[in-house]
């Protein structure tokens, strides 16, 4: 017998419900009580058992002590419900509306939360980390914040609503709507984040004397088609290049074209006024607030191309960053799908 105070006899029903649990459950402990239960009801002593279920004596003797008193419940898996929360509900509820405020505007004498300062803040006394999981839980993540400049113009909030309505008039088929803007296309790489082995820092070439030249472009709003035309100077001369190749992709179409664009002078030159008094029926220009690329969609593109033709790579010669040029906006400007992703 294995044991003078803890005997167990299981009637048949019982002995074979529990051979099949231990069959069908994926629950490693429920399977070793079970075993336990089993082999104990068959005279099998303490040390073989938990030798052979690879658990300790003093589990043996505590599993089959529960299944005495508690019956088959005894066997179950319950999960322990681990150590009492130190951030409450409704304290996490406050954590949360005190990081969408600025400090300053509750009173504090700093500028940035910090865990230290929003345990002060919130008279909590617990460690920095559990503040990092708790803000993660909310959906907070520490990163970069971006400058915004404010328009001047007083009459921005017009202007950009005057923009949806256009956006309105182009799904309609009404107008051709397009978004302009201009590109520096430098030889001097622009460097931003990549991938680099622990310990290493890459190093990218730069030109002994940096060159220049420019890239207008304008794409629809709607077909996602995508004009430009590569230039050695900005210039009111390849602006008018530009309009010349939109106008030319809608020839024989009386749907008059709108061009929104940046308030810049060499869009307002004399020749370009000259130019667009001819052509008054086919175009028109919109003019942007000051201080608005936000508004600009093109801007979205011209970011989508630096990261994938300028960031972190020397051309060593204009030319080979020109051939890239055309090749990559030959590549985008088939695919209109992608085109509208990128600027929707």
């Amino acid at each position: 017998m294995a044991s003078s105070t803890i005997i167990l006899h299981l009637p048949r029903y019982v002995r074979r419900r529990l051979e099949r649990r231990s069959r069908q459950t994926h629950d490693k402990v429920e399977f070793r009580r079970c075993q336990i239960v089993l082999q104990w009801a068959t005279g099998e002593k303490p040390e073989p058992i938990a030798q052979g279920l690879g658990c300790a004596v003093c589990t043996v003797y505590r599993t089959v002590a529960a299944f005495r008193q508690e019956g088959e419940a005894a066997l179950l898996h319950r999960k322990s419900p681990g150590r009492p929360r130190k951030v409450s509900a409704e304290q996490d509820i406050a954590l949360d509306r005190a990081m969408e405020q600025e400090p300053r505007k509750l009173g504090q004498n700093f500028s940035n939360w910090t865990a230290h300062k929003l345990g002060l803040y919130l008279k909590l006394a617990v460690h920095a980390v559990t503040f990092l999981r708790h803000l993660w839980a909310l959906g907070w993540r520490w990163r970069r914040p971006v400058p915004r400049v404010a328009s001047p113009d007083p009459r921005y909030a017009a202007k950009a609503r005057y923009l949806t309505d256009l956006r309105h008039q182009a799904r309609q088929g009404r107008i051709h709507l397009y978004y302009a803007d201009e590109m520096d296309v430098a030889l001097l790489p622009t460097l931003s984040g990549r991938w680099m082995r622990m310990g290493h820092q890459t190093e990218i070439d730069t030109p002994g004397q940096n060159a220049k030249q420019y890239v207008f472009g304008a794409v629809n709003y709607v077909t996602g088609a995508l004009v430009w035309v590569p230039w050695s100077h900005k210039n009111n001369v390849g602006f008018r290049q530009l309009l010349k190749q939109v106008l030319a992709g809608h020839a024989g179409d009386a749907t008059q074209v709108v061009m929104v664009l940046y308030n810049y002078r060499i869009h307002k030159a004399k020749a370009v006024r000259e130019w667009l008094r001819c052509h008054r029926s086919a175009i028109r220009l919109y003019f942007l607030p000051t201080y608005a690329p936000r508004l600009n969609v093109i801007e979205r593109l011209w970011r989508h191309f630096r990261r994938n033709v300028t960031d972190n790579y020397f051309f060593k010669t204009m030319v080979r960053l020109m051939q890239a040029v055309e090749a990559f906006l030959n590549e985008l400007a088939a695919s209109p799908v992608l085109v509208l992703k990128i600027v929707a």
